[in-house]
């Protein structure tokens, strides 16, 4: 590794979280492309289906006068190799004469898979890869989710008291946090292509489901509904505000009732509706729904819990049916990190290595 590679990947990983909430489900990329010690271009995917950042990054070092061929591109992620909505760009970068292309991490899609960085060795450019692969294997973990498992990455959010409720006993259960934590959750519905809520949440909080941040492309509603009745209550002249924008999606077991109202499956088993939105081009739920994040609990691969500084005593617990009867058998979590947000503070958390883990 060559002194500064770390000091310009670094910037290309901030550029690809630009195309955060914009890219899905492709993966946020960023470059950055050095002559002389001189950063002379800048590039990032803006929008699925976009110029990759490789080519907004040579075009952006062209409009400014410079000439890239010699140079060095410190690229996140391998450049692809194959046609899809945009040209290969392992072919640009040996066509513009680049010297050297330093790669974060390989491309997990079986489409590339080490093909783009073969291609431009056997054409003569010096290839590093793994220069902060783990900082971009993070950035991109619901595309490497996505593309090897053809399932979205699934997040469960919960707003829980400090003795860990979600809601009263009667179901109450706004405000539990502040509202610096809840400008969070805008972030993460950003980040994540849906929103998942049970058909309770609908009809008792009557939600948009959507992101209130300014730049923020419309969401997934993703509801389980097993009975209908959403549809029951629309056709008795209710109107819902998650119809307002986006596409909503229901799955439930009488989709017949839905004829005409929103799309829906016959499908309530958590696995199968996962599949089904992996076929649909979902790359990332975000699961808000208190009651539901049990039965998605098998499935979950981050979790995000806001605590707010309340205690009910009594009320409703999102996670009962784990039925925990021996404390060495919890399910384990790894935190990643503990967020003070004014009042209320967030647990960032993976499962552990396993579906159930010894604390010992």
């Amino acid at each position: 590794m060559s002194t500064g590679d770390g000091k310009f990947m670094r910037l290309a990983l901030e550029l690809a979280k630009r195309g955060d909430g914009w890219v899905n489900p492709n993966p946020m990329v960023g470059a950055v492309i050095v002559k002389d010690e001189k950063i002379i271009g800048l590039g990032w995917h803006r929008n699925f289906g976009g110029r990759h950042a490789e080519v907004n990054a040579i075009e952006d070092a062209k409009r400014k006068g410079h000439d890239v061929r010699g140079a060095t591109m410190y690229v996140t992620l391998e450049p692809c190799s194959h046609w899809g909505k945009q040209p290969p760009c392992a072919d640009r970068i040996i066509e513009e004469g680049f010297k050297r292309v330093v790669v974060a991490m390989e491309d997990p899609n079986p489409l590339v898979a080490g093909r783009g960085i073969e291609k431009m060795r056997k054409a003569g450019i010096e290839v590093e890869v793994g220069v902060l692969g783990r900082e971009a294997r993070k950035l991109n973990e619901i595309f490497i989710k996505y593309i090897t498992t053809g399932t979205p990455f699934v997040s469960i959010k919960l707003a829980l008291t400090l003795d860990g409720f979600i809601a009263t006993e009667n179901g109450s259960s706004q405000w539990i946090t502040g509202e610096e934590a809840r400008l969070k959750v805008q972030e993460l519905r950003k980040r994540h292509m849906a929103i998942m809520v049970g058909s309770g949440t609908v009809l008792a909080d009557d939600p948009r489901l959507n992101c209130r941040l300014e730049n923020c492309p419309e969401k997934v509603k993703v509801i389980l509904d097993r009975s209908g009745r959403v549809a029951e209550a629309i056709k008795a002249g209710r109107r819902f505000k998650l119809f307002e924008d986006g596409r909503a999606i229901f799955f439930t077991e009488r989709p017949e009732l839905f004829e005409g109202i929103a799309e829906a499956y016959p499908i309530t088993e958590p696995g199968e509706i996962l599949r089904k939105l992996g076929e649909l081009g979902i790359d990332s739920i975000l699961i808000e729904g208190g009651r539901i994040a049990c039965e998605f609990l098998a499935f979950a691969d981050k979790f995000y819990l806001f605590y707010g500084p309340k205690l009910f005593g009594n009320g409703i617990k999102p996670f009962e049916c784990l039925k925990v009867e021996n404390a060495d058998y919890a399910l384990l979590l790894r935190i990643e990190s503990i967020e003070r947000l004014g009042e209320s503070f967030l647990v960032t958390a993976y499962p552990g290595d396993g579906d159930v883990q010894r604390n010992r």
